[in-house]
């Protein structure tokens, strides 16, 4: 496509994109002197969303982007991963531009809007969404300074001085941590580029506080990713700095509120947290457990079928308690997240390659509250595409394990879902696990193939309402004895349109035998304490 092609092509597409909505951000400090509203639209039906601040009058701004200008407005531009990739290929082919062309005609779109040449507006682009910005303000005196800040730092985090450079200019953003810096004072243009250190030294400190390891070499931590960006902007009233450094009061407010807007951007758009950031609150002494024995909490669920947010914070709930009781694993059902009939209710767009922001937020409670996790969720494999009904593996320092991938899919209910392939037992505790999902369990070769590998227990997590016809009838206790190892089912509870699983059971089976089955109608913990040498038993008070 020759040049007058593309800009054609982007201009018909800009035609449908900017019927937009917008939200004023209400917490920006007077004396900054400064609206802030982000502009909402979609394209491709994708979203777009862009951060936009505006000045009363020419500011004094630094962009690494832009350079030195006089700025009447600064963006934030924030679009969906996909738009980045698609649009990449159809403004500009395959020549590496698309990505820039596209950060391009959206900062042409905006200055026009605003009645503005483009030198006037101070840009920045990423693919963080900007429901996650971070705004913090800090305050010494006649001194005031906000940093606006989004950032991801899961496929783009990088090592400066160890990783290497193939960034072509022009290529698609990705991972990206852009910050903009406002201030109530005047700064010199020496401040400004100063200004530029501070910023990147309160990021880094986040980031390597964070334990953020470079995507590229997996030993080092990150000091950025490949395509952060900043822009400083000027304050118009006395005094006046030259000096931004952190010896001064303005650098230290600058790398203060640098370094906590990072952290929680980080937090929302990746879930990375603190240590000891997501440690539940002490809870009532539990009941008394074995030395050697561990404590397994099997949620029995009743998840509804859609509502994401919901079972997610009901999942954190059970974990909250589960602790609280002395657990040391936490199990939830086969798609605990989801429901099980969720894909005719939200579709499959929605997922992330895992892990996703909420499984780095587990990993997180995991680490802060010793617990280790098996969570049932809906899996996008990140390279693929592929989605997969698949439990998460977090073990006890947080650490994300890995995913087992359903193998035995039913059609209907799980068709968006593409079958796993074998799978390896995780070591967790120093135990190695072996995980089934539901149907997994029907057949023997599954359950065998983990006793070939030197699994210690199984789990398996499951969706098993009781239909006549349909089992499980003894399943789970044959497996038990087949492989020698003990099986420990959770199911679920509650009600969906389509099934009841009311009355399904969560069972321990050893040896062939079943030695406990929970049931309940209602969301409930049910505990088993487990001594490799001395069997299973329930905690008492």
């Amino acid at each position: 496509m020759n040049a007058l092609g593309r800009l054609a092509c982007l201009l018909f597409f800009s035609a449908a994109a900017w019927a937009a909505e917008s939200d004023v951000l209400s917490n920006l400090p007077a004396n900054i002197r400064a609206e802030a509203q982000i502009v909402r639209s979609e394209r491709d039906g994708l979203w777009e969303k862009v951060l936009l601040v505006r000045f009363p009058e020419a500011r004094r701004t630094l962009s690494t982007s832009d350079g030195l200008l006089d700025a009447r407005a600064a963006l934030n531009h924030a679009a969906h991963p996909v738009l980045w990739k698609t649009l990449g290929h159809r403004f500009m082919g395959q020549d590496g531009r698309g990505g820039k062309a596209y950060a391009e005609h959206v900062h042409a779109k905006m200055a026009g809007q605003l009645q503005l040449d483009k030198p006037a507006v101070a840009r920045m682009a990423t693919a963080a969404d900007m429901d996650n910005l971070a705004v913090i303000t800090k305050h010494y005196g006649p001194l005031t300074v906000t940093v606006l800040a989004t950032a991801g730092a899961k496929t783009n985090a990088i090592r400066t001085g160890v990783d290497a450079g193939t960034y072509i200019e022009g290529q698609t953003p990705a991972g990206t941590i852009n910050i903009m810096l406002l201030t109530n004072i005047r700064l010199t243009d020496a401040a400004l580029a100063r200004a530029l250190i501070t910023v990147t030294e309160g990021k880094t400190a986040a980031l390597q506080d964070l334990n953020v390891p470079s995507t590229y070499t997996k030993t080092v931590q990150a000091t950025g990713t490949g395509t952060d960006s900043i822009i400083v902007v000027s304050g118009t009233q006395g005094p006046q700095a030259s000096y931004t450094g952190g010896h001064s009061r303005i650098g230290e407010l600058i790398g203060k509120a640098s370094y906590e807007a990072v952290l929680e951007a980080l937090g929302k758009q990746n879930g990375f947290f603190l240590p000891g950031t997501k440690r539940f609150t002490a809870a009532p002494v539990a009941p008394a457990k074995a030395p050697d024995a561990l404590r397994l909490a099997l949620l029995h669920l009743d998840a509804v079928p859609g509502d994401v947010a919901g079972n997610r914070a009901r999942i954190e709930a059970g974990i909250q308690e589960a602790v609280g009781q002395g657990a040391d694993w936490v199990m939830t059902p086969e798609l605990a997240e989801t429901g099980y009939n969720f894909a005719s209710r939200i579709g499959t767009d929605w997922i992330a390659p895992f892990p996703d922001t909420w499984i780095s937020t587990l990993a997180a409670i995991a680490r802060d509250n010793r617990v280790a996790l098996f969570v049932g969720f809906a899996e996008r494999d990140g390279k693929t595409g592929k989605f997969h009904n698949s439990v998460a593996v977090i073990d006890r320092n947080g650490v994300i394990q890995g995913a087992y991938r359903k193998q035995r899919v039913h059609g209907g209910a799980e068709s968006w879902s593409t079958p796993g392939t074998g799978g390896a037992p995780f070591m967790v505790d120093g135990i190695p696990v072996g995980v089934l999902i539901c149907a997994d369990t029907y057949k023997p070769e599954p359950a065998a193939r983990y006793r070939e590998q030197g699994a210690a227990i199984l789990l398996a997590p499951a969706n098993w309402p009781p239909v006549d016809g349909m089992g499980p009838d003894d399943l789970w206790e044959r497996r038990s004895a087949e492989t020698g190892l003990p099986l420990i089912v959770n199911n679920r509870t509650g009600r969906e349109p389509e099934l009841d699983f009311r009355r399904g059971e969560s069972v321990v089976a050893a040896g062939g035998e079943r030695l406990y089955s929970f049931s309940t109608s209602q969301s409930r913990l049910f505990y088993v304490d487990w001594d490799r040498r001395q069997g299973f038993s329930q905690p008492t008070r």
